[in-house]
């Protein structure tokens, strides 16, 4: 995806449709929330332990930040729908499922496993 074409899609978070960049999908709910959800790398379930899941998380919102300041509407998109960031990262069970991991929303973290 080139960048006329992010900068375009960045817009229609905002109108529900999900922004997917490698491995981190972007959407709004319902309830006044930005939703940035990362796939954690680790390919057997049995090998994920909070250790990893916690240094993908802050990758995913080191990920999240750079997002940010390349594509300003991003914020600008935030702060106009009054949207608070919630963070989850899931394992993705090749395609068949995706089993939350943990979540974060302003600085509380919450695990699922």
């Amino acid at each position: 995806m080139n960048q006329v074409n992010i900068h375009d899609r960045i817009w229609r978070i905002a109108d529900g449709l999900p922004l997917k960049l490698g491995s981190m999908t972007i959407q709004t709910t319902d309830s006044d929330k930005l939703l940035v959800t990362g796939w954690i790398h680790t390919r057997h379930f049995e090998n994920i332990n909070k250790s990893s899941v916690q240094r993908e998380l802050e990758e995913l919102k080191e990920a999240f930040t750079d997002l940010t300041k390349t594509y300003c509407d991003l914020n600008t998109i935030i702060k106009k729908n009054n949207l608070a960031v919630e963070f989850h990262l899931a394992y993705d069970d090749a395609g068949k499922v995706g089993i939350g991991l943990c979540s974060e929303l302003n600085g509380e973290l919450k695990w699922y496993f």
